[in-house]
């Protein structure tokens, strides 16, 4: 008769196997797509810190100014030593570089060299200077008072489509100029429902110029909530 082997041999084998699974060096990802990868972890990676932009001062003309898809200035087209360069600047500087640098002007800029979106080149204005006058990029002062915004309703007949600086529609052109902003992610809708020689009838709100900006074309501008076409009401939101 076999004795059973005793409770210490018992916890004594158990502990060498425990040694033994510890010492084994751990398993890698094996080949092919059923390989374990460890799942990245949870919550937003963390901010990427921008670094130190260079500046560049350069002398030359204003030649030409530009505006955004609103008519309102925010930008130059500026010769120095023979090249033409694109700047821009926020559109609440716009009275301040107008005043300061007439066309044809000589001035001095400061700024950074930068690619919009679109892959273009374009040099983002810090400062201008303009014999005595320095126009700096500080943020727009608040205004002492909200703007008044007007309820209107008008009406129209659609000679274009407005089309921002990505190449999307953003609003109709009426045939007297008059400029109706609607959603970008309407936009399609609208040009379904609002073809160009389309008679349409808007309700909205008159949009104010901002402190500080210029309007390059006298314009009206409506951010429209109601749009009628052919006597169907569509709400833009």
């Amino acid at each position: 008769m076999k004795s059973k082997p005793s409770f210490a041999l018992l916890v004594l084998a158990g502990m060498a196997s425990v040694a033994t699974l510890q010492a084994q060096p751990p398993v890698g990802p094996g080949p092919g797509p059923a390989a374990f990868r460890p799942a990245p972890p949870a919550g937003p990676l963390p901010l990427q810190q921008p670094g130190l932009v260079a500046l560049t001062t350069l002398s030359g003309t204003v030649q030409d100014f530009t505006a955004n898809d609103e008519s309102v200035l925010d930008g130059f087209t500026f010769n120095t030593e023979g090249k033409k360069i694109v700047v821009q600047f926020p559109p609440h500087l716009g009275q301040a570089v107008q005043a300061a640098s007439k066309s044809g002007r000589q001035v001095t800029i400061t700024g950074s060299s930068e690619l919009t979106p679109e892959g273009q080149s374009m040099f983002r204005l810090v400062s201008l200077t303009s014999g005595q006058t320095v126009v700096t990029d500080t943020p727009p002062a608040a205004p002492a008072t909200p703007p008044t915004l007007t309820p209107t309703t008008f009406k129209g007949k659609v000679l274009d489509y407005q089309l921002n600086k990505q190449g999307q529609v953003s609003g109709l052109r009426l045939s007297d100029q008059t400029l109706v902003r609607v959603p970008p992610h309407l936009a399609a809708q609208v040009i379904a429902v609002a073809p160009k020689e389309s008679t349409v009838s808007v309700e909205g709100y008159v949009q104010p110029t901002g402190e500080g900006q210029v309007r390059l074309q006298k314009q009206q501008v409506i951010e429209a909530s109601v749009l009628t076409v052919n006597g169907k009401s569509f709400l833009l939101r």
